[in-house]
């Protein structure tokens, strides 16, 4: 039997953490980027629109988001991209479209470290799912010095 570290949603270093699967280009309509995946995204960005609370600021690329922010309260990373790979895990005929397409297809994880020190995990399944679906994965890493307000950050 193999030994894996247990999920904890009450993940002891960590004060808060979401994750984010981001579909951008300048030239992307997110509304094809719904139809093409069948998901309806928690958010969206058109190229050229102005950026919330920045005056005079436009978005320079189109994209399309789906985010565990304020659905999940889950401090341990895998939960949150369990529940996005339960959603995109069947697509890869349409990852791969996208992909054709040009478009920059990643997930990140925000997490927000208690001490410093002690980062996420990840499991095996999940790697291999992300490399199935030939998703980068990135961290969007807080420390105690330098967390703003919990999941106040401007990312979706």
């Amino acid at each position: 039997m193999r030994l894996q570290t247990p999920y904890d949603p009450d993940y002891g270093t960590c004060t808060y953490t979401h994750a984010w699967l981001r579909v951008m280009s300048p030239e992307l309509d997110p509304d094809e980027v719904t139809r093409i995946l069948d998901i309806i995204p928690t958010e969206t960005q058109r190229r050229g629109d102005s950026v919330p609370r920045k005056p005079n600021k436009t978005f320079s690329k189109s994209g399309w988001f789906l985010s565990t922010k304020g659905i999940l309260e889950s401090k341990d990373s895998r939960d949150h991209l369990d529940w996005l790979l339960d959603r995109v895990r069947d697509k890869k005929p349409e990852f791969s479209e996208l992909h054709e397409r040009g478009y920059l297809i990643d997930l990140c994880v925000r997490w927000d470290s208690l001490r410093g020190d002690g980062g996420p995990t990840l499991s095996p399944k999940q790697m291999y799912e992300l490399a199935e679906l030939d998703i980068e994965l990135w961290f969007d890493v807080y420390l105690e010095s330098n967390t703003v307000e919990q999941g106040a950050a401007a990312n979706p």
